[in-house]
């Protein structure tokens, strides 16, 4: 709540929680309220159990729902995947500078979720007058395929072909830039 009132645009969770009204409240609000009526932008991590969505993830169709894949291509083993799934980004061998300044890898869907908010990020920057779903067509219709299994014409799934696995596929910044209209300038 605290995040949208104060001019966030684009949150992104990558943790889990079980059902809770208020944090329900909150991102009711954040969606219909935040960026003066034009919705924010939320990006929700998996989970990393091979199961279902985690929650709040599966709350509200209008969450952006990210799994992690490999560099392969593939589903990363442990990423939750289901009928809320929207997308995936890359989730395995994700290195990282520890504070020491070593290098290390590590994995899961909370490494893929930040990837599609910063895309989300990049296109209200070029575009700030799109609405929250805008933003959320934009990044669903300019995915890549990937992974093995086919996608389908799903009827509750309007920006193209989906599985529950990867959802619409891998986030696609490149292809969604392209696709953002440019803010009309005012003269």
């Amino acid at each position: 709540d605290w995040a949208w009132r104060n001019g966030a645009d684009v949150i992104n969770c990558s943790w889990n929680c079980s059902r809770e009204p208020k944090l329900e409240e909150a991102i009711d609000s954040a969606l219909l309220r935040g960026r003066n009526g034009k919705g924010c932008i939320i990006v929700k991590s998996s989970g990393n159990s091979n199961g279902d969505i985690s929650y709040p993830g599966k709350y509200r169709p209008e969450i952006l729902v990210v799994g992690g894949i490999m560099s392969n291509g593939n589903r990363y083993n442990t990423s939750n995947h289901g009928q809320t799934l929207d997308l995936v980004a890359p989730g395995h061998n994700i290195r990282l500078v520890q504070d020491n300044d070593l290098l290390s890898f590590s994995q899961g869907t909370s490494y893929a979720a930040p990837h599609v908010a910063g895309v989300a990020a990049l296109i209200l920057e070029r575009n700030p007058d799109l609405t929250g779903q805008q933003v959320r067509d934009i990044i669903e219709q300019n995915t890549t395929k990937v992974g093995h299994l086919p996608y389908q014409t799903v009827s509750n799934r309007p920006n193209g072909t989906w599985n529950e696995e990867y959802g619409y596929g891998l986030i696609d910044a490149y292809k969604a830039l392209l696709a953002t209209p440019r803010k009309q300038e005012e003269y």
